[in-house]
């Protein structure tokens, strides 16, 4: 039984999840560039970033950068599809 590469197999993950390389850029860019405690990416669609936190602090403080966040991340991607940020209070 031949052996399977496991780039291969990270790839066919990624495609049957919907993954693409622009959410680890994303997911990457939002750790290092944005820095913000408590606020947790849990999905990108169609230019959107969706987030979650159970810190009101935190969503008045993504809603003040919000277009300083979406300028950077758009820089890293090398396009501007990123729209939107929506960010969702968890209890």
């Amino acid at each position: 039984m031949p052996w399977t590469k496991a780039s291969e197999i990270i790839e066919l993950l990624k495609k049957r999840f919907g993954l693409r390389e622009e959410f680890f850029t994303i997911e990457r860019v939002w750790g290092k560039e944005v820095g913000m405690e408590g606020v947790e990416i849990i999905g990108y669609k169609n230019g959107t970033i969706f987030t979650k936190t159970q810190n009101s602090a935190a969503v008045s403080e993504l809603t003040l950068r919000k277009k300083e966040i979406i300028k950077k991340i758009n820089q890293y991607i090398g396009t501007q599809k990123i729209k939107n940020i929506k960010v969702k209070i968890e209890a």
